[in-house]
């Protein structure tokens, strides 16, 4: 009996040990002043046709929020990312916590893309911006 209680003591050790771990690489990969979470969304429309959403949360009520600057970008036969869209405007919302909004971007089918984001912070006087790049996605 003594055995089992010491094995399950050092069970339950070994769980509450990794347990925090695992939800603090998950739950923060991001710290920031600023910025509870951000990111992309991207899929396919037909047509090489591709739907980006962007998406971010502020810490609190942010006096602008969302996005400053986006490129798309298309993996060429080397597997290098080339820009083949510019440097884009994105979107900025104004007194608000959360903010999400979507763009086009006409592709070619068959071709491989990934979008690089700057999404930016402001609250009262102070800003932050932060560099993010998407997953990618196969235009068909």
């Amino acid at each position: 009996m003594k055995r089992f209680v010491t094995l399950f003591l050092a069970a339950m050790l070994f769980v509450l040990c990794v347990i925090p771990c695992a939800q603090a690489e998950g739950a923060a990969p991001r710290s920031s002043n600023f910025f509870c979470s951000y990111g992309t969304t991207l899929s396919k429309e037909g047509n090489g046709r591709i739907k980006i959403v962007f998406s971010t949360t502020g810490i609190g009520i942010c006096n602008q929020l969302g996005v400053a600057s986006y490129q798309v970008q298309k993996r060429n036969a080397d597997g290098e990312w080339v820009d083949v869209s510019g440097l884009l405007n994105g979107s900025l919302g104004a007194n608000l916590t959360n903010y999400t909004f979507s763009r086009y971007f006409n592709g070619v089918s068959g071709e491989t893309y990934r979008v690089k984001v700057v999404f930016l912070c402001t609250i009262n006087t102070a800003s932050e911006a932060r560099n993010y790049t998407s997953g990618i996605i196969t235009a068909k």
